[in-house]
């Protein structure tokens, strides 16, 4: 069996847990590949070095640590080869990654013995200027961190919905729900759902209020007046500026992220454990 890493150096800075867990997938009798770039980080003989396409249709599932932020920036290149991502949390608080740091030997241990889930998690796709961008949080529409409201409008199935002037506008899965999404005020989903949450960001009106509609539905957003300046980001990553005229088109994407849970804990159970050390 061959395992794919991704490392997060910055939190494994002398890889030395890292080097660790892979001493034990080996005598595991799994072949590591991990990503050329870390050559010089790894000192086992055994480790394939691969670039990423290859790492990615070569490796029976990838192990990620890391915390959210590094799933979700390998997530959208995973999906397009439909592998099974186990994280491990190098990081404060993940939400995606099934186990915590001293965990993770055990953890791989476990996939290897085939005693473990898969919870297939919905993306969105966004399109704008006929490119697609895919996320498994979010796509946000926001004003760029300017002091000025911008007046967006939705449409939804081609049909009117409303138009507000707001911070911003987030349109998260159920993965995301707990993400920017909770903050602004959003419902939680539970993310074995397929459902779509639609929420302003600090909107200039009494009477806003998120809207949670089907995982088949497409959304259109746009920019309503001339003078306000936009950017479209996916899962807080990329930052693409929305003039006005544009239409940024947001449905349920083709692929999906496939999640390794090796635990018992409920979604309820993970959600009650993070909100605490949040609160601490």
């Amino acid at each position: 069996m061959k395992i794919g890493f991704i490392v997060n150096e910055d939190k494994d800075k002398n890889f030395k847990y890292t080097n660790n867990l892979i001493k034990f997938c080996i005598e595991k009798n799994t072949i590591p590949l991990i990503l050329k770039n870390f050559e010089n980080l790894i000192t086992n003989e055994k480790v394939i070095f691969l670039n990423e396409d290859d790492l990615f249709s070569q490796s029976d599932f990838i192990v990620i640590l890391g915390g959210d932020g590094t799933i979700l920036r390998w997530a959208k290149k995973i999906a397009k080869y439909n592998k099974n991502i186990l994280g491990i949390n190098m990081g404060n608080l993940g939400y995606l990654t099934d186990v915590e740091k001293h965990e993770g030997f055990l953890a791989i241990e476990k996939v290897l013995n085939k005693e473990y889930n898969v919870e297939k998690r919905m993306m969105l796709s966004a399109y704008i200027n006929d490119k697609e961008y895919i996320s498994l949080n979010e796509v946000n529409i926001n004003n760029g961190n300017v002091s000025r409201m911008v007046k967006i409008g939705i449409d939804i199935n081609n049909r009117f919905v409303d138009a507000f002037s707001a911070d911003g506008l987030i349109i998260s899965t159920p993965t995301g729900s707990t993400a920017y999404n909770l903050s602004a005020g959003g419902p939680i989903l539970k993310p074995d759902t397929e459902l779509i949450a639609i929420t302003y960001v600090c909107p200039h009106a009494l009477f806003s209020r998120p809207y949670v509609i089907s995982a088949n539905d497409e959304i259109k957003a746009y920019i309503t007046n001339k003078e306000s300046t936009a950017y479209l980001s996916l899962d807080g990553q990329e930052s693409i500026p929305i003039n006005y005229g544009d239409s940024v088109y947001i449905k349920k994407s083709s692929f999906y992220t496939n999640i390794i849970k090796t635990t018992q804990l409920s979604f309820y159970d993970i959600l009650r454990r993070k909100m605490f050390e949040i609160r601490k």
